[in-house]
């Protein structure tokens, strides 16, 4: 007995709301993060699509955001009071340049022109950019000190 394949889109995966105006580089980081963790989850070839679609103008939308000044409402979450909070680097690549690599990815999956095997590395590579990234944007950047906000990274 054949088994059918279904091909229904499920909800979880499609129904990430439109990209609205106004989010800043940490709301569509985190974005991002749940788009790449969806992707993890599916093996649907039109839910993958439709992820990889999601997260390409996301991405184009967050490359525009390095340019802005950081919103005042973000300033005390990337503020620590002492450099303890500060963590090392250890994968060193600004947070324009981790877009670029996400957007190659996408751009490269969308066009579906690799093997299951390639396609299950890159998604992995993926993942692990975007993570890296949303940790790199929401970590401290800023200290406060006697004469006010030094930013330190």
């Amino acid at each position: 007995m054949a088994v059918k394949q279904c091909t229904q889109t499920r909800p979880e995966f499609t129904n990430f709301s439109s990209l609205p105006a106004g989010m800043d580089f940490i709301d569509l980081a985190e974005y991002n993060e749940r788009l790449v963790a969806a992707l993890m989850e599916t093996d649907n070839d039109m839910e993958r699509l439709s992820l990889y679609k999601k997260m390409a103008a996301s991405l184009e939308q967050l490359a525009t955001t390095y340019e802005e000044p950081v919103p005042d409402e973000r300033l005390p979450q990337l503020t620590a009071s002492n450099i303890t909070a500060f963590h090392p680097v250890t994968f060193i690549a600004e947070p324009e340049r981790v877009t670029q690599y996400c957007q190659a990815l996408t751009r490269l999956l969308i066009h579906n022109q690799i093997d299951a095997e390639a396609r299950l590395t890159l998604n992995d590579l993926l993942f692990d950019l975007v993570n890296y990234q949303v940790d790199e944007l929401k970590a401290p950047r800023y200290m406060e000190t006697w004469n006010g906000l030094v930013q330190v990274r």
